[in-house]
């Protein structure tokens, strides 16, 4: 009986918790987009696209916009941009971003320091002068939340 009543108040606190984001973000105004701080000899290729980021009221970071590769390659493990600190998400995440690398899928994967490194599958590196941010997001939260 004790798991029981253990579980139902887990899973009430769960409930409780979502209730509280849905009711923050019916209130909350979107937030705007933030430059995201570039690393090394990353660029931004197209001034009408600058990489971009926000957090929404779902605790999810939205990217936007294009970051230029130095050297028109992608190499595996470069560090190419660092997130605002209070956009670090607690857990690791990785999400796969658009290129005009040929047939190649890149990743970023961000720490919980905020750093933002790119990833080459398979590691090395690959022909790509940029990444479009477009449509990726990620959760802030960790996956226990």
């Amino acid at each position: 009986m004790p798991d029981t009543i253990a579980e139902l108040a887990r899973r009430l606190a769960s409930l409780e918790w979502r209730v509280t984001v849905l009711e923050r973000a019916r209130r909350a105004p979107y937030p705007p987009w933030r430059d995201l701080p570039l690393t090394g000899d990353t660029a931004v290729p197209d001034t009408a696209q600058p990489p971009r980021i926000r957090a929404n009221p779902w605790d999810t970071l939205e990217f936007s916009g294009r970051i230029g590769l130095p050297g028109g390659r992608a190499v595996d493990e470069a560090l190419i941009a660092l997130l605002p600190e209070g956009y670090w998400p607690t857990a690791p995440r990785t999400i796969a971003v658009a290129s005009d690398a040929a047939r190649r899928e890149l990743h970023l994967d961000m720490d919980p320091k905020g750093r933002v490194t790119l990833r080459v599958p398979d590691g090395g590196s690959v022909k790509a002068t940029w990444i479009s941010l477009d449509s990726a997001s990620c959760r802030i939260d960790s996956d226990e939340e």
